[in-house]
């Protein structure tokens, strides 16, 4: 009897939770697709994944009739592993942990049901899919490095050609009259990207091509430094192009098309000759030593299985698989909706007195036409306040506590809090506390916006911070310059929620799905930013800043 063909208990249960699955990751497919078209995430290679997967399923079809056998335990236990991420997923309200279980179920269910040899010909095709989704969130933390990185390898190449071109942080800049151009690297071409095209792009040829295990991990692995390779060629030939013709065409068409074109070409041709490399090293170390045989000899095909199922053993499993991924999809209608937790563990206005510092609240005329800002002791001395504020001196129009672009983009529920404290020894920190909404959108990451405002970031890390009481402990610190000014200036950021803080928006989001999936809360985040003139390049600068945090933070929260 062919195993795979008639066994009609697990295969009609694979079938229901096909249709089941199908419903429960509605979301999760419409949250894909839009990856996948957003330009933001760059991801349009993830429509191409699943067909892939397909194709390697397709491909060792045969081997699926052999090594389907007794149903295993262990397959059993990665099913429920996989079923308590998409219960924290769901609960959690992170769509790419729930794409992440659905992953794992595709390869967990079919281990759990047919045995060992089906769960490990299952290996590439479900993991395949890891490449469809979203990173943006969890290695946002590495986007700034790698621009960096890639704009200094650009240079230094571009120089060699003896053509003068300089880097600003993650910026690209050529002076010479003539042959002006300032290019930014924006974090849509840091890189991350297309590593994980260029990584799926190798996953494939290393399945096809390449039949030894250390061999294609090898050339997974060198994945990062081709990646990076590429996206340095194709900054390099950009620049040579904006140094030549001039940065509007280069920046252009040009960039899009022309970047990829030379992105896959520079690409394909490394992976193919790193895998011809790998392929001559693994002989050569295989000829004078046959212990290596491991790094050359070829996969042994899978064999046929040792024992077959019994009838009990096929319905008891199949049945517990079944009945607990049921149960599971079901589970989330069994706790009521997550309650939003409220915002008002945060004062009412920023603290007016700070020992030490003088303050005052800035305002914004919203006029496209005018877009002045100017702080309150200004206006006062020139027209008295009126109810609901000033009137800009030049156009006319109201003035606002927020600036144009933060009342436009951010939710309408999204509360900001600004104002500026200079102290008599020149330092000056600009405060900004944006609380967030019901919406995710109030709050994002500052690395995000800084390019879209003229800004070229110069480095970005994660520091702890020495803030007499303790807090904050750690902070996200990011030294930009912007295009019309040669001056450095360093803005800091960390997140607040009633029961937390951190600096990292990974760290951020793994919080939130503990606390929705366990205390059934979302929290409610303020993002709190200071721009600091002078930058924080001195261990003086870096102490005056933690001694005013030692004064103000403090004062950041209502008194319970």
């Amino acid at each position: 009897m062919n195993t795979l063909r008639k066994d009609w208990v697990r295969w009609g249960g694979l079938l229901l939770l096909i249709v089941a699955g199908g419903f429960y990751y509605q979301k999760v497919f419409h949250f894909a697709i839009a990856a996948f078209s957003s330009k933001r995430e760059d991801m349009s290679h993830g429509f191409l994944i699943p067909f892939g997967s397909l194709a390697a399923i397709w491909w060792t079809c045969r081997d699926f009739r052999n090594v389907a056998g007794a149903p295993s335990w262990r397959g059993l236990g990665w099913v429920c592993f996989f079923l308590g991420v998409a219960w924290f997923g769901a609960r959690g309200g992170q769509m790419q942990i729930e794409q992440v279980s659905l992953i794992g179920l595709i390869w967990a269910i079919p281990y759990a049901l047919w045995g060992k040899g089906v769960g490990r010909l299952m290996l590439f095709p479900a993991w395949f899919l890891l490449f469809t989704v979203p990173v943006t969130n969890f290695f946002g933390v590495l986007t700034v490095p790698l621009r960096i990185f890639s704009t200094g390898l650009a240079t230094f190449t571009l120089r060699g050609f003896n053509l003068v071109i300089e880097q600003s942080g993650t910026a690209v800049l050529s002076q010479i009259p003539g042959h002006e151009f300032s290019l930014d690297v924006v974090e849509a071409c840091s890189g991350i990207r297309s590593f994980f095209a260029l990584a799926a792009l190798t996953a494939g040829y290393a399945y096809v091509m390449v039949k030894n295990k250390f061999q294609r991990w090898l050339l997974f692995a060198c994945t990062i430094p081709i990646a990076v390779l590429g996206n340095a060629v194709r900054l390099g030939v950009i620049c040579i192009i904006a140094y030549s013709v001039g940065a509007k065409i280069a920046a252009g068409a040009l960039h899009g098309y022309l970047g990829l074109v030379i992105f896959v070409a520079v690409s394909l041709t490394v992976v193919t000759y790193t895998a011809k490399g790998i392929k001559t090293l693994a002989a050569k170390l295989y000829r004078a030593n046959k212990l290596l045989a491991w790094l050359y000899e070829p996969d042994v095909p899978p064999s046929a299985p040792a024992r077959q199922p019994t009838r009990v053993q096929v319905v008891t499993v199949a049945a517990l698989v079944c009945a607990l991924t049921l149960l599971t999809f079901q589970s989330r209608n069994f706790f009521g909706a997550p309650m939003y937790d409220a915002t008002n563990f945060i004062a009412d206005d920023l603290p007016h007195q700070i020992a030490g510092f003088t303050s005052d609240r800035p305002w914004f005329c919203h006029s496209d036409q005018c877009f002045y800002a100017e702080e309150e002791r200004i206006l006062t001395a020139n027209q008295p306040q009126q109810e609901d504020g000033f009137t800009c001196p030049f156009c006319h129009g109201p003035m606002h506590t927020i600036a144009a672009g933060e009342l436009n983009l951010l939710p309408a529920d999204t509360t900001i809090l600004k104002r500026n404290y200079r102290s008599s020894d020149g330092h000056t920190y600009i405060i900004s506390v944006v609380i967030s909404g019901v919406s995710r959108a109030s709050i994002h990451r500052a690395e995000l916006c800084l390019p879209a405002q003229g800004y070229t970031i110069q480095r970005a890390g994660l520091y702890s911070l020495n803030v007499p009481g303790g807090k904050p402990r750690h902070a996200r610190i990011v030294q930009a310059q912007h295009s019309l000014s040669p001056r450095l200036f360093t803005l800091t950021y960390w997140f607040v929620s009633r029961e937390w803080e951190c600096a990292s928006s990974a760290q951020r989001i793994c919080i939130d799905v503990w606390d929705r999936s366990i205390h059934n809360r979302i929290n409610r985040w303020a993002m709190v930013s200071a721009n600091i003139s002078p930058p924080l390049e001195t261990d003086e600068d870096i102490a005056a800043f933690e001694a005013f945090l030692g004064k103000f933070y403090p004062q950041l929260f209502r008194n319970e």
